[in-house]
């Protein structure tokens, strides 16, 4: 069976049309390795990124009048086994005027609770750090930076920080007429709402909206303290921070009959997300138990007659994790069909040398060559193609995923464009990671392709009469 390797080297080695078949075949693992690394790191930081502006769990009313009992509701939820902390929010549209009018989503916060439950002490911008993303939209943050403390946070939202920057407006009084002593309520507003509408800290904007409780419209004017980057660019565009008991009062969320003010949710973090599945059912079952045993006691009722949603941050943001999982798989599809057309090659290629070689294959079986020898025979010339291509690609590939943003660099240099615009993606370097669970969604459909694309001429040589292909030509 020595005479494998010899005419294997015979047949190939000597054409070009076999080492097309082979950069087919690299290429297309090459490109698929690339894009599955690419959109799993761009995956990855997404998530990451929504994580850190959403707590593990989410307790929310209904959609108008939310909820009651804020107290009772965060001892209930404290109770419940792996839940670390908890804090109220209020979330409402609202439409903001300034040297423009847009809409806007605004969310009171306790800010100590806010950066206990999540990660918005990361995202809060120092004065100079503001400056320095206004001034350059390239600008990006050190990976090495150092998060603010609860405390210096709530300084974002304190009487002192009010009047420091309104103070910056010159006299201590801005247009509108509000002096040093009665300063607006503050606001937190994202990087790109100060690129995007020229806003400047100690600005007063004017925020519009409507009561949920009296339906009537509400219109207040606030102060802008500080910003925030969470690398999001809707969010950083559209939401706005404000002292959750200074919202409560701006959209009339008090209750004349119990004195108690309404609140949009609840935001909880646990211990360990992985039980986050689990705590959820609990808290569900818990607050609704307490609902149910209070409903003959009005005045100690929770949520009355409304339903309460636990929510996962995954499930409150299944449908834009789900788009990128779908455009993933996508791209991958189109990717292998790449591949397909490469094993074709391979297809055609031992087809069109069954047909040329015929006689040789006459002469192969009548010196003692079995049909499970061509079919060795032609098979294991069509997997050297295809596992030299997939070695090829895949050490191509893993090369620009390690070296994916020094090659990006070096076109910017050459070329003077960014294929990856920072202020367009929010990161300063391209993310690549390139899982076992991807390698193997290569490698399995480019190795079966080989095959199907080998074995099927194979066996029609194999099955050639040897008398008649002596006779051949």
């Amino acid at each position: 069976m020595r005479y494998h390797p010899f005419l294997t080297r015979r047949y190939l080695l000597r054409r070009v049309i076999p080492y097309a078949a082979v950069l087919g075949v690299a290429f297309g693992v090459f490109a698929l390795i690339s894009v599955l690394a690419v959109m799993g790191g761009f995956k990855d930081e997404m998530r990451e990124r929504i994580r850190g502006s959403l707590s593990h769990i989410t307790v929310v009313g209904g959609p108008q009048q939310g909820m009651v009992g804020e107290d009772l509701l965060l001892d209930e939820i404290g109770a419940v086994d792996h839940v670390e902390a908890s804090a109220p929010f209020i979330e409402s549209l609202a439409i903001y005027k300034s040297q423009g009018l847009d809409y806007c989503q605004l969310r009171g916060i306790v800010p100590e609770l806010e950066c206990e439950v999540g990660e918005f002490q990361r995202y809060v911008l120092r004065d100079s750090e503001i400056r320095n993303l206004r001034a350059n939209s390239f600008a990006s943050l050190p990976d090495d930076r150092e998060p603010m403390l609860s405390s210096e946070v709530s300084e974002f939202f304190s009487i002192h920080r009010r009047r420091q920057m309104l103070r910056r407006l010159g006299n201590g009084t801005d247009e509108s007429g509000f002096s040093g002593e009665s300063p607006p309520q503050a606001l937190i507003v994202g990087i790109e709402a100060l690129r995007h509408y020229r806003l400047q800290l100690g600005e007063v904007v004017q925020l519009s909206s409507y009561s949920p409780v009296t339906l009537e419209p509400v219109v207040q004017n606030f102060i802008v303290t500080g910003a925030f980057q969470s690398g999001t660019y809707e969010q950083d565009l559209r939401w706005i921070y404000a002292d959750i008991r200074a919202v409560q009062e701006f959209l009339d969320l008090w209750e004349d009959e119990t004195g108690d003010s309404r609140i949009s949710g609840i935001a909880v973090k646990i211990d360990d997300y992985r039980n986050a599945s689990g705590v959820s059912d609990l808290i569900d079952k818990r607050i609704r138990k307490r609902i149910a045993d209070d409903r003959d006691n009005p005045g100690a009722e929770i949520l009355p007659d409304r339903p309460i949603l636990v929510m996962t941050w995954e499930q409150q943001r299944s449908t834009l994790l789900q788009a990128v999982d779908i455009e993933k798989r996508i791209v991958a599809t189109m990717m292998m069909l790449v591949i397909a057309f490469a094993s074709g090659m391979i297809f055609l290629i031992l087809t069109l040398m069954g047909i040329e070689k015929t006689r040789d294959i006459g002469v192969l079986r009548s010196l003692g060559a079995t049909r499970n020898g061509v079919i060795r025979l032609f098979l294991g010339q069509g997997l050297l193609l295809c596992v030299s291509g997939v070695l090829l690609g895949s050490t191509l590939g893993w090369l620009l995923v390690e070296n994916i943003n020094a090659v990006h660099d070096g076109i910017y240099d050459l070329t003077g464009r960014r294929l990856f615009p920072p202020d367009v993606y929010y990161l300063s370097k391209i993310p690549a990671v390139l899982s076992w669970q991807d390698y193997l969604l290569v490698l399995v459909p480019t190795l079966s392709f080989g095959f199907l694309g080998s074995i099927i001429p194979a066996m029609w040589a194999a099955k050639r009469d040897p008398i008649e292909a002596l006779h051949h030509e």
